[in-house]
């Protein structure tokens, strides 16, 4: 292993949240001034926590460039990527491949009554899921997969890195600071004092696990994907599909079972705002995706 490329990883890791914290505040002040003036309404409750948040994502694409002019990347072959001549043929049936297994898996969950329909979903609520599935799949690949797999594959070996990457991957879906967290006063040093609360939102043991288990399986295809095509579409598309299918079940019904965790390991509810399902049902479905993709990439390899 490279220690030296993973020292500095592990700087760049420490940046971010170092930025964050004098960030974070800035952007509450900004953001309530913008409401207090009628320019941003929308943003008058806006909760600390969140800020925060959106100054951790900032602040890891803001110090990307410094991050790779450091360690000694200059172009994005040098992180395993390549231009993908099929890009717009892998990112549709990437979603599709994912979409599908969830859908059945929505199916399945509202026939056996583990999920009831709403009464009335806001048809509007669609537009903002296909957004968000958009703009998440595409910044969560190109930090996790092009970003952070491509430094570990300068440190590691290749299945080594998928490990590590995908370990990363599910353990900062967790790192959110929960609603009742926010502070009641805020000043310039309120976003170091969100860093002891960053797991505060987590959900209990046993459903920490399962979430655990369905991010680190999603993150280890999606790894492998990005590997096999060196390129990040493939993993966009199938990203974008989970996300849509994920959040849509949530928009159209709500988890029945009480307790949340009667039905584990079977099944057991979404968590990390709704998108992660638990259990070994949704497990299975991940790995139907799995063999699917695989099917795939072997087709795809066929007709280069």
């Amino acid at each position: 292993m490279n220690r030296n490329t993973i020292l500095r990883l592990l700087a760049y890791l420490g940046a971010v949240v170092l930025l964050a914290c004098l960030l974070s505040p800035w952007l509450y002040f900004t953001g309530n001034a913008l409401a207090a003036a009628g320019i941003l309404p929308f943003l008058e409750n806006f909760p600390f926590h969140r800020y925060f948040s959106r100054s951790v994502q900032i602040s890891a694409l803001l110090l990307i460039w410094p991050a790779f002019r450091w360690i000694g990347i200059s172009r994005l072959d040098q992180l395993g990527l390549e231009r993908n001549p099929r890009r717009w043929h892998d990112l549709g049936w990437g979603f599709f491949i994912a979409l599908i297994p969830v859908i059945l898996l929505g199916a399945g969950y509202l026939f056996y009554a583990v999920y009831k329909f709403r009464d009335n979903p806001a048809p509007l609520t669609f537009f903002r899921i296909l957004g968000t599935a958009g703009a998440v799949a595409v910044l969560e690949e190109f930090l996790f997969r092009g970003v952070l797999l491509g430094l570990c594959l300068r440190a590691m070996p290749a299945m080594a890195a998928a490990f590590v990457s995908s370990g990363v991957f599910a353990v900062v879906h967790f790192m959110r600071v929960a609603k009742s967290a926010s502070p009641s006063v805020v000043d310039w040093t309120s976003g170091f004092g969100q860093l002891p609360l960053l797991f505060s939102s987590a959900p209990p043991w046993p459903l920490l696990g399962w979430g655990m288990l369905s991010l680190l399986l999603a993150g280890l295809l999606l790894a492998f994907v990005t590997l096999r095509t060196r390129s990040l579409f493939l993993a966009i598309g199938i990203h974008a599909g989970w996300i849509l299918g994920q959040q849509g079940l949530q928009w159209i019904a709500r988890f029945r079972i009480k307790p949340p965790d009667a039905l584990l390991p079977w099944v057991g509810p979404n968590v990390v705002s709704g998108a992660v399902p638990t259990g070994i049902i949704p497990a299975a479905a991940l790995v139907l995706t799995a063999v699917t993709v695989a099917l795939y990439l072997r087709l795809r390899k066929n007709e280069a």
